[in-house]
């Protein structure tokens, strides 16, 4: 064995950063080695995924949106947290929604290759956000249209 002649140590032994410099130019988009398919950190995400995520915080938007609209009908907010948000400043109930929203969501993309419960992928939990949140602006969007249609039907005497 030859004399070790570097003068900083193997970088590979200390993991990257989950949100590095690397995100913007890095080249790791998947493992790289046969044992390394769980439980790492990407430099790049698939497309697929930002724009599930993007989809998600559109949806937020929606969410807060109708919430907002349901809640001038005589709706009421079943979480208590924004409830008190609400009726104290909506707007700030709505920046509040959003960025819990987006830290969360970005977090999870982070660690999308990660494993909990033993079996479970992380990544699988974007889909799911994305399928709860499409789930309930749908329904809020239904109760939204429905109580417009029951206004005009009385406003027009029909």
């Amino acid at each position: 064995m030859g004399v070790e002649r570097r003068q900083i140590p193997d970088r590979r032994l200390i993991p990257t950063k989950p949100l590095s410099l690397y995100a913007l130019w890095g080249r790791r988009k998947s493992a790289r080695r046969e044992g390394e398919d769980i439980n790492h950190y990407v430099d790049r995400y698939e497309p697929r995924y930002l724009f599930l995520i993007s989809l998600i915080l559109a949806l937020c938007v929606l969410d807060a949106y109708f919430t907002l609209k349901i809640i001038d009908f005589g709706g009421k907010e079943l979480n208590r947290l924004m409830f008190i948000f609400i009726y104290k400043k909506p707007i700030s109930a709505l920046v509040f929604k959003y960025l819990v929203t987006a830290v969360s969501i970005i977090f999870v993309l982070v660690h999308k290759d990660f494993v909990v419960f033993g079996k479970i992928k992380v990544s699988s939990l974007i889909y799911l956000i994305f399928s709860v949140y499409l789930t309930l602006v749908a329904y809020e969007a239904l109760v939204f249209f429905n109580h417009i249609r029951v206004l005009s039907f009385n406003h027009t005497g029909l």
